[in-house]
């Protein structure tokens, strides 16, 4: 009798986990490749309690096998967003410009790029008096942007130019006349063949150079705004878990959560003192 109950019990306990599971909406997460880094991102996923994860590396899977909702990591898979097999689709790690042009239906997305206000916040914590900005611009989204929110510091003097891709000659010029270089997220000025080249001008001329991300201050930029990947992980888990919750999506968005990133070396040679990050991030989070 003693391991009837038991048994019943176990029934109790089991039966409604096993239903939750069945329950929970199915996830196509897609991959670019595999690395460590991505792998990182799936297990993370994996872990929620609001759905159930299947990853794939590059392709959708067969139209017969597909889940619920989609995630695709990166700019490059972004040509999968466009299907109607899924009842909402995330795009994480992608660029706030490439995903805007698509205007794909059922979409939201997370961006990759930090908001340049963001950005414009960090140099009026690291420089102490007015400084000339320098700023290349290509597509017309960044200019009008950046005459917005010009109006809020005016501590700061724009420099604003537009130039056409891979002109290394413009943005060297524009740095020769600027205190710091403003990098925006603009491949086809800031790309593998001319960002060696433009940070060796910034170095000769002086000029710091704050970059939309991480890997610029790695190559030689002064400083950045980033988000690291727990941060990014745990944001786009709540826009899920959001829509999940109220069948609504949320609206795409910068991340909301960041840290500061200073290249020591460079601000040295260029003699800057410089508050150490964990305090440029506090100031920045009061102002």
């Amino acid at each position: 009798m003693k391991k009837l109950l038991y048994g019943i019990l176990f029934l109790f306990i089991l039966i409604p986990q096993a239903f939750s599971q069945i329950n929970k909406p199915v996830v196509d997460l897609i991959l670019p490749t595999e690395t460590a880094e991505l792998e990182y991102i799936s297990k993370k996923l994996s872990k929620s309690n609001s759905f159930n994860i299947k990853t794939y590396i590059n392709v959708l899977p067969r139209e017969d096998n597909r889940g619920d909702l989609l995630i695709i990591v990166s700019d490059k898979l972004l040509p999968l967003m466009d299907t109607d097999s899924y009842s909402a689709k995330f795009a994480f790690y992608v660029n706030s410009l490439n995903f805007k042009n698509k205007n794909f239906k059922k979409s939201t997305a997370l961006f990759s790029d930090q908001p340049i206000h963001r950005q414009l916040l960090l140099l009026s914590h690291i420089f102490d008096k007015k400084i000339i900005i320098g700023i290349p611009y290509h597509n017309e989204f960044y200019k009008i942007l950046l005459m917005n929110e010009s109006k809020n510091f005016n501590n700061l003097e724009f420099l604003i130019v537009k130039t056409e891709s891979n002109d290394i000659r413009a943005v060297n010029k524009i740095i020769q006349n600027s205190d710091v270089l403003l990098a925006t997220p603009e491949s086809k000025i800031y790309n593998s063949q001319t960002i060696r080249s433009i940070l060796l001008s910034s170095y000769r001329h002086q000029t710091a150079v704050i970059g939309p991300n991480e890997g610029f201050v790695t190559a030689g930029a002064l400083a950045s705004v980033a988000t690291s990947s727990d941060q990014y992980i745990d944001e786009l888990m709540i826009m899920m878990e959001e829509y999940i919750e109220t069948n609504s999506l949320p609206e795409s968005k910068y991340p909301k959560n960041f840290i500061v990133k200073i290249n020591k070396n460079v601000a040295e040679s260029l003699g800057i003192m410089i508050s150490s990050e964990q305090q440029l991030l506090k100031e920045m989070k009061d102002d």
